[in-house]
């Protein structure tokens, strides 16, 4: 099993509270740094306490765990992450969510795959592709 990290800094709630919006999904597991302080961090963020240590959440039936990493990135695009829904209508309503304050690098297109697949770096960096398995009528 693979598991995707997204490490951001500093502001990894807000990233959970989007992403728990545009899938509408949960956060079942997110635990602040408290009073835990790295080794080796001689002078850690003011508000440290509050930054997510580790947080996991289901999006489209993959597990993602998330944290904030002094020194981390603002920037979460070393990977493209690729979500897959079953229909046109929920590949746009993501799609469109996402988009919000991002870069679209695809245009929504209809391929000899599917009725709706495009590109975006979202608003914090990261990129995704959206595709709706659903594919066109082409007769």
């Amino acid at each position: 099993m693979v598991t995707p990290y997204l490490v951001f800094s500093g502001n990894c709630k807000e990233v959970l509270a989007f992403y728990q919006e545009v899938f509408e999904c949960k956060v079942p597991t997110s635990m602040p740094y408290g009073q835990y302080i790295p080794e080796g961090i001689k002078t850690p963020p003011v508000d440290l306490s509050t930054w997510v240590l580790h947080a996991e959440m289901q999006i489209c039936g993959t597990n993602f765990w998330f944290a904030d990493e002094i020194g981390g990135s603002d920037k979460g695009n070393i990977v493209r992450l690729t979500v897959t829904v079953p229909t046109n209508k929920q590949a746009q309503k993501i799609f469109y969510r996402l988009q919000e304050s991002g870069e679209i690098t695809l245009p929504p297109t209809e391929t000899f795959y599917s009725t709706f697949h495009a590109a975006l770096t979202d608003k914090y960096g990261v990129d995704w592709n959206i595709v709706a398995e659903e594919a066109p009528n082409h007769k």
